[in-house]
């Protein structure tokens, strides 16, 4: 049995996990309310536990509908049962301290203690030291489009543990084939408690690549600015993201990657860039 799966399928991480949960307005299996789970919630989470150990659990098919985006376009979100959710949120609870200690500073998205506002104070200081063209960058549908055996790659190198690849791997299936976009090899569900990491997971390797060619680089998630003392260094920057994304499996969004100088007229994420004018004093 894999340390980790031990671990995650451990009374104490599934109670953590359950405190997360147990106001969730799901059910918390097929047939089965959350209502009336919770009048036997120790067999239930036992039951969970023991699958888990044994080998025999297996996810529900998520359910999907759409929402509107602001740009006007649809988003599908994945909405598994409470009982994977569960499952799910140990395995986040077990895997986010290795992330943590593998991830680059300059990653601010879907981490703990990690928030826009440092993002942005990280791109003001590079911007105050001279740093002031930028690389904006997007990938296109991201999270659609990350190849199954590439994340599941990068999550055996980071815990070792075959198992609860596995399990994860059970998780990335459960979503039906008709909803996967960008074919049925690819796409973390929107909506599932470790999409945000595995995304992270797996662009760790482009942030890896952009500091080993010291390129200073602000990312949230799939949404990410390189910085140059010059256009020329913005330019050169997002060649070598684009080159590194391709190798991925991945591509920047024509329509929303550009080389620009920083000013307020700039946004990441919403949120104005700071002016980077020389400001003279009389």
């Amino acid at each position: 049995m894999g340390q980790y799966l031990n671990q995650l399928a451990s009374p104490a991480v599934l109670n953590h996990a359950w405190r997360r949960l147990r106001n969730d307005h799901g059910q918390w299996a097929h047939g089965i309310s959350m209502a009336h789970m919770q009048h036997d919630v120790i067999r239930h989470v036992g039951e969970l536990s023991s699958e888990l150990l044994a080998g025999c659990y297996r996810p529900e098919p998520m359910r999907c509908h759409t929402i509107k985006k602001a740009d006007g376009g649809d988003r599908l979100i994945s909405v598994s049962p409470v009982r994977d959710k569960l499952a799910q949120r140990a395995a986040l609870t077990v895997l986010e301290p290795l992330g943590e200690a593998l991830f680059h500073d300059a990653s601010f998205g879907y981490r703990p203690n990690c928030t826009l506002e440092m993002a942005h104070a990280r791109i003001r200081e590079w911007v105050r030291r001279g740093w002031v063209w930028l690389g904006d960058a997007d990938i296109q549908t991201c999270f659609d489009a990350i190849p199954h055996r590439g994340v599941l790659h990068a999550l055996q190198c980071l815990c070792k543990d075959a198992q609860l690849v596995n399990l994860v791997q059970s998780w990335l299936e459960a979503l039906p084939i008709e909803h996967r976009p960008c074919g049925a090899s690819r796409g973390l569900p929107q909506g599932m408690v470790l999409s945000p990491f595995l995304c992270n997971l797996y662009l760790h390797a482009l942030d890896q690549k952009l500091d080993s060619k010291g390129i200073p680089f602000v990312r949230f998630a799939d949404d990410f600015v390189l910085l140059g003392q010059s256009e020329a260094d913005a330019e050169r920057g997002l060649r070598v993201a684009r080159r590194k994304l391709w190798w991925m499996r991945l591509t920047l969004h024509p329509n929303k990657t550009r080389v620009v100088r920083c000013s307020p007229k700039v946004r990441f994420l919403g949120k104005r860039l700071p002016d980077s004018r020389p400001r003279f004093q009389v």
